[in-house]
């Protein structure tokens, strides 16, 4: 599974008390959605009164991006992509089941990011980072990567978001078909997606 990133003090050490509202916050926002999530809540499922949460944080919209830079795999992701060595195909996977795992464990927040889009886009909206965007960088230098090798062709950012896009949409709808393999053995599904965005699906004879 993805570790996520840790928060650090001044010093260098992990700021406890700051993690332990992140993960509240987490909790709270998987059960109630991000607009649904009052600092209140957080703060009493954190152990802490308001005053500490708005020391650490300042609003709640600093805490929702907060908590998307600590649940990010972003680093992890790059950490495990530069050690890839090939074959594209076997890189991919890699990729692909660091993402699943990543999207499973956060389903929920995965759900309520798509019902709050027009919130989400209102307090990211002085942001210049975003977590897809993050992690799409990844993706997206390691599709360069092998466009310059000339193992891909095309546009390596578009490749990655079509290839996330692919990952994501297993995930999302996998209660919605439970009688596909698609979504019941992912070993075979992440082999087929790999298969598909490589290959495509027209018959070759």
């Amino acid at each position: 599974m993805i570790e996520t990133q840790k928060q650090t003090d001044a010093k260098g050490m992990p700021d406890q008390t700051r993690e332990r509202i992140i993960m509240a916050a987490r909790d709270v926002m998987k059960r109630k959605g991000k607009r649904g999530a009052t600092t209140r809540e957080i703060a009493d499922v954190a152990g802490v009164n308001e005053a500490t949460l708005f020391r650490h944080f300042g609003n709640k919209d600093a805490l929702i991006i907060a908590v998307a830079k600590y649940s990010c795999p972003d680093v992890r992701l790059r950490e495990i992509v530069e050690g890839l060595q090939g074959p594209v195909e076997l890189d991919l996977y890699t990729v692909a089941n660091t993402m699943t795992e990543h999207m499973e464990s956060m389903i929920d927040m995965l759900r309520w990011s798509l019902v709050e889009t027009d919130y989400e886009n209102s307090v990211f909206a002085e942001e210049t980072w975003r977590p897809q965007t993050a992690i799409r960088s990844v993706v997206g230098e390691y599709m360069a990567a092998k466009v310059e090798a000339g193992e891909l062709h095309g546009n390596p950012d578009d490749l990655a978001t079509i290839f996330m896009g692919m990952i994501f949409a297993r995930v999302a709808a996998r209660d919605k078909f439970p009688d596909s393999r698609i979504f019941t053995d992912k070993d075979y599904a992440l082999s087929h997606i790999i298969d598909v965005f490589l290959n495509g699906v027209r018959s070759k004879k």
